[in-house]
């Protein structure tokens, strides 16, 4: 009975981590393992067992436990998305190639090499980045001259499908 309290002890602490507010939305590994008082090296593999156990139990419930890669946190999101949400393809694109180079450099973009790689002029580039911005997708820096990723990508896109489809794509 003491170890069933436990864990649902664990599962109040999980669930208080995952929907914790600020920037970023959720909590690291890190924060959880410090929460639950496991160590590091070896309480990795009883928190994923955690919140692998959380998970099915939220999924009845409409609620889903996803990673957000861009901040490193998990948090719980519902798990059923609006396509009414979707870009237009230009949008898309230009979200896509900050994506890429936002990985590649490591966080802010110039417009530049946005430019280089959507072969459009500047004005398009800048009205679709601008776009983006009003949208969250994206953040201008105040100078005007580099973008990062916003805080709404890390939520509305799936990355695991989205990579899993380009190496699809590929074979």
């Amino acid at each position: 009975m003491v170890w069933k309290i436990l864990i649902m002890n664990e599962y109040a602490t999980l669930v208080k981590l995952l929907t914790r507010t600020g920037n970023p939305i959720g909590a690291s590994v890190d924060d959880m393992l410090d929460a639950l008082g496991l160590p590091e090296d070896l309480g990795r593999d009883t928190l994923y067992r955690r919140l692998s156990e959380l998970y099915s139990r939220l999924e009845p419930l409409g609620l889903t436990i996803k990673h957000n890669p861009v901040s490193g946190v998990f948090y719980v999101d519902t798990a059923l998305r609006s396509e009414s949400s979707t870009l237009p393809d230009r949008l898309a694109a230009t979200l896509l190639i900050v994506i890429t180079l936002a990985y590649q450099e490591g966080g802010w973009v110039s417009f530049d090499r946005v430019k280089e790689f959507r072969k459009k002029s500047m004005k398009g580039v800048m009205e679709d980045l601008r776009e983006l911005q009003n949208q969250g997708y994206i953040e201008l820096d105040q100078l005007g001259k580099r973008a990062r990723l916003g805080l709404r990508v890390p939520f509305e896109i799936d990355y695991e499908a989205f990579f899993r489809e380009l190496v699809s794509e590929k074979e």
